[in-house]
C-alpha cells in the first residue's frame, strides 16, 4: 500500500510541477489570445493593421508550440522523479510523435510550425509512458551492456541505455499506434451515428468529450472537432441559439469546467496557498472565459481529485440548460455575442432580459456546492505535505548524490590524466638520470659506532643533482614498484659483496613496496640474491601491511625468516598506530618515527614517547629512533631508553664508499675516545669529529668526480 501511495504521489507531483513550470508560457499565450479577441470584438477596424497581423500570427504560432513545451516539461519532471535521463525521455517522446505522424511517402507539412502535434492527446501521454517504461527496462540487468563499477555512474547509465532505448521506442510507438487504430475502428461508427443523432445528444457528447480530453491535457474543443471532422457548433439547439452559444451561456461559465464555480470554491475552501495564488492569477482571464492557467496551474490535468467535478459540473449545467429550453422557461433574442463576453453580460445580450443572468448565477452557485467537497478533500491532501516533501527530498538527495558522484568521477578523471602526465614525466626523468642507493648510518649512543645502515633510494638527474625518491608514489600507482624493488635488491647485493671483499660487514635495512613481501617473485629474488647475506639484512615493513592481511604477512615473514632475514616495523607512530598490533606480529625491532619525537616539546608528548619505548622494550623489540636532529632530541631519546639513533644530527644518506669511510672514522673516534682520560677527552672528541666530517666531505667530492 505504501508503494502504491508513493507511486501515486510521485505521479501527481511530477504532473503538478510539469505544468507549473509552463505557467509563464501559458500566461503569455492567454494574454495574447485575450488581446486579439478583444480587438476582434471592440475594434474590428484594427484587424487590417500590420500590428494586428503580427500579433495574431505570433499568438497562433506560439500556441502551436504548447504541446511540444508540455512534452519537454513532462519529460524532464517524470525523468527526475523516476531517475532516468530527461534528454533520453524527451528525445524518445519526440521521435515517437514524429514516427506516429509519418504516413507512408506523405511528407509532413511544417509550414504551420508544430501544428501536426497540436490537439493530439498522444503528445501529452507519450513522455509519461516513455518515462515509466524506460525505468522498467533499465531495471532489467540482462539489458545492460556494462556492469563495471570503475566507470562513472553517469557514463555507465547512458551506455547501458542503448538496448532499453530501442525497445522503449519500438514498444511505445507501436503500442500507441495500435491503440489509436483500435480506437479509430471503435469510434468511426460511433462518430457516424453521432452525426445522425439529435442535436441535444450531440450537445451532451460534446460537453462530456471535450472535458474528458481537457483532463488529459488536450485542448478539448479542437481535439473534438478533429475527431468529428466538422464543427457542429453552428447547429441550432433552440430558436435563435446555436450549440456553441448554448455552451457559452450555460456550460462553460468562465471557461471549461465552469471556471467561476471552481474559482469561488477555491477561495472559500482551499487551504493550499499555491492553489489560491493560481486562482488569483487566473481570475482576470476567467472573466473573459480563458482558463488554461487554472487547468494547467492547479492542475486539473491527470489529477483524479479534481477531474470528476471538472466533468460533472458542466454536465449538470448542460442538463439544467436543456431542461429550461425544453420547458420553454427561457427564450433568446437572437443577438450575437463573442465567446470572450463576460458571464451575465453575455446572458443579458443573448436573452434581452435579466432571466438568463439569473439562471447563470444559480448555475454558478450550484457548481460551487458540487466543487466544495472535492476542493476541501484536495486541500486536506495537499495540506498534508509531509509525505510529499519527504518524497521530493529523497529525489533531491538522489540527484545530489548523482551530481557528487559525477563530480568525483570528473575530478578522478582529471587526476588520472594529471597522474599519467606526471608518470610519463617521471619515467622520462628516471630514464634520463641514474638510480642510486645511498646509506644513512644508524649510531649506537653508547660508543658512537655505526651499527648499521638504512638503504635509501636516490636519483641523480640529468643535471647531475642528487634528488630524493619523489618518483616512488608514481611508480607504485602505475604498478611499476617491482622495478624499483628489483633495483634495490640487486644494488644492495652488489654493495654488500663489494664491502665483504674489503672486510666490511655492516647490517643494512631495506624498504620494499608493502605488497612485495607477499609476492613470491620478490621472495625468490631476495633468497637468490641476498640469501647468503640474509643475516645482515633487515626488511622494513609498514603497519598497514598487517592491517590488510595479518595471516598472509606473518606467513611470508616466517618463510623469509627461515633464510635469515629479519624484520623491523618502520615509521611506528605515524597515522593511527595500534599498540595492540605489537602483541600479534612477529618482528625483531621497531623504528620510532620522527613525528612522535617532534611532539616531545610538551609534557604529554614526552610521556607518550617514554611509555612507547618502555612498551616496545618490554616486548623484546630493538628500538631505533629516527629523525634525531638536535642534541636535545638525542638526550631525550637516550633518557627514554633508546640505544640506537638515526638522523641528520649524525649524517645524511651517502654513497656506499662514503658510508664505509664514515663507519671506520666513527670506529676510530670511539676507540680513541675510550683510551682518553680527563680533560683531553673533550678535546679529542672535537678533533676526531672534525676529521670525520672533513674526510667524508672529501670522499663525497672525489666520488662525484669519478661517478
Amino acid at each position: 500500500m505504501a508503494v502504491k501511495d508513493t507511486s501515486s504521489s510521485l505521479f501527481l507531483i511530477a504532473i503538478k510541477e510539469s505544468f507549473i513550470a509552463l505557467l509563464p508560457f501559458i500566461f503569455v499565450n492567454s494574454l495574447l489570445a485575450l488581446i486579439v479577441a478583444l480587438v476582434d470584438v471592440w475594434q474590428p477596424s484594427w484587424q487590417g493593421s500590420a500590428a494586428y497581423a503580427w500579433l495574431s500570427q505570433f499568438g497562433r504560432l506560439l500556441f502551436s508550440f504548447f504541446p511540444l513545451m508540455a512534452l519537454l516539461s513532462l519529460s524532464f519532471h517524470f525523468a527526475k522523479y523516476l531517475h532516468v535521463s530527461a534528454v533520453v525521455v524527451a528525445s524518445l517522446s519526440i521521435g515517437s510523435q514524429i514516427a506516429l505522424h509519418i504516413h507512408g511517402s506523405e511528407a509532413i507539412d511544417l509550414s504551420n510550425g508544430f501544428d501536426f502535434l497540436f490537439g493530439d492527446a498522444r503528445a501529452i501521454i507519450t513522455p509519461i509512458l516513455v518515462a515509466y517504461l524506460l525505468q522498467r527496462l533499465m531495471a532489467i540487468k540482462a539489458l545492460s551492456l556494462l556492469q563495471s563499477t570503475s566507470l562513472s555512474s553517469y557514463l555507465k547509465l547512458h551506455l547501458n541505455l542503448f538496448i532499453p532505448l530501442i525497445l522503449c521506442f519500438v514498444l511505445v510507438t507501436t503500442g500507441i499506434y495500435w491503440v489509436g487504430e483500435l480506437l479509430g475502428m471503435v469510434l468511426s461508427p460511433l462518430v457516424d451515428s453521432l452525426a445522425a443523432s439529435s442535436t441535444l445528444l450531440q450537445l451532451f457528447v460534446r460537453v462530456l468529450a471535450t472535458h474528458v480530453l481537457w483532463c488529459f491535457g488536450v485542448h478539448g474543443d479542437i481535439a473534438y472537432m478533429l475527431v468529428l471532422g466538422v464543427d457542429n457548433g453552428l447547429q441550432q439547439v433552440a430558436p435563435n441559439l446555436t450549440l456553441s452559444q448554448f455552451t457559452d451561456l450555460f456550460v462553460l461559465l468562465g471557461g471549461s469546467g465552469a471556471t467561476h464555480s471552481l474559482l469561488i470554491a477555491l477561495f472559500i475552501a482551499s487551504k493550499d496557498k499555491n492553489a489560491v495564488n493560481v486562482a488569483k492569477l487566473a481570475l482576470p482571464f476567467a472573466l473573459f472565459n480563458i482558463n488554461e492557467i487554472l487547468i494547467y496551474g492547479l492542475p486539473i490535468i491527470f489529477n483524479p481529485r479534481l477531474m470528476l467535478p471538472f466533468v460533472l459540473v458542466p454536465l449538470f449545467n448542460t442538463l439544467i440548460g436543456t431542461l429550461l429550453i425544453v420547458s420553454g422557461w427561457v427564450s433568446f433574442a437572437g443577438n450575437d455575442f463573442a465567446w470572450i463576453t463576460p458571464i451575465f453580460l453575455n446572458g443579458y445580450v443573448a436573452g434581452g432580459t435579466l432571466a438568463l443572468p439569473l439562471v447563470q448565477l444559480l448555475l454558478v452557485c450550484a457548481g460551487v456546492f458540487i466543487y466544495l467537497p472535492f476542493v476541501r478533500r484536495y486541500s486536506l491532501l495537499v495540506g498534508n505535505k509531509g509525505f510529499e516533501r519527504d518524497l521530493i527530498k529523497r529525489v533531491q538527495l538522489q540527484q545530489d548524490i548523482e551530481k557528487i558522484s559525477e563530480r568525483n568521477y570528473a575530478r578522478q578523471q582529471s587526476e588520472d590524466l594529471a597522474a599519467n602526465l606526471n608518470l610519463e614525466k617521471t619515467i622520462k626523468a628516471v630514464l634520463n638520470g641514474e638510480l642510486l642507493l645511498y646509506y644513512q648510518p644508524k649510531i649506537s649512543l653508547s660508543d658512537r659506532r655505526v651499527v648499521g645502515y638504512e638503504a635509501l633510494l636516490r636519483l641523480r638527474n640529468e643535471r647531475g643533482q642528487v634528488e630524493g625518491p619523489y618518483f616512488i608514489p608514481a611508480f607504485d600507482q602505475a604498478g611499476y614498484s617491482n622495478l624499483i624493488d628489483s633495483f634495490v635488491i640487486r644494488r644492495l647485493r652488489d654493495d654488500l659483496q663489494a664491502w665483504a671483499k674489503q672486510g666490511f660487514y655492516p647490517r643494512v635495512s631495506i624498504n620494499l613496496n608493502p605488497n612485495s613481501v607477499l609476492s613470491q617473485d620478490v621472495q625468490s629474488m631476495l633468497i637468490e640474491l641476498l640469501g647468503d647475506m640474509a643475516d645482515r639484512v633487515d626488511i622494513e615493513v609498514l603497519e598497514s601491511m598487517f592491517v590488510a592481511d595479518l595471516t598472509a604477512v606473518e606467513a611470508s615473514m616466517a618463510y623469509l625468516r627461515q633464510y635469515g632475514f629479519s624484520f623491523v616495523l618502520d615509521d611506528f607512530g605515524t597515522g593511527f598506530s595500534s599498540i595492540s598490533l605489537l602483541s600479534k606480529i612477529t618482528i625483531d625491532g621497531v623504528k620510532l618515527d620522527r613525528s612522535i619525537l617532534e611532539n616531545t616539546g610538551h609534557h604529554k608528548g614526552q610521556v607518550l614517547y617514554r611509555h612507547t619505548c618502555m612498551l616496545c622494550r618490554s616486548l623484546g623489540f630493538n628500538l631505533v629512533a629516527e629523525g634525531v636532529e638536535t642534541k636535545a632530541e638525542e638526550a631525550f631519546v637516550a633518557s627514554a631508553g633508546v640505544s640506537t639513533v638515526q638522523g641528520w644530527l649524525y649524517a645524511k644518506a651517502m654513497p656506499a664508499a662514503e658510508a664505509k669511510r664514515y663507519a671506520l672514522l666513527q670506529e676510530r673516534f670511539s676507540e680513541q675516545a675510550a683510551d682518553s682520560r680527563g680533560d683531553s677527552k673533550a678535546e679529542l672528541k672535537a678533533d676526531v669529529k672534525a676529521d670525520v666530517k672533513t674526510e667524508v666531505k672529501a670522499g663525497l667530492k672525489a666520488n662525484s668526480k669519478t661517478e
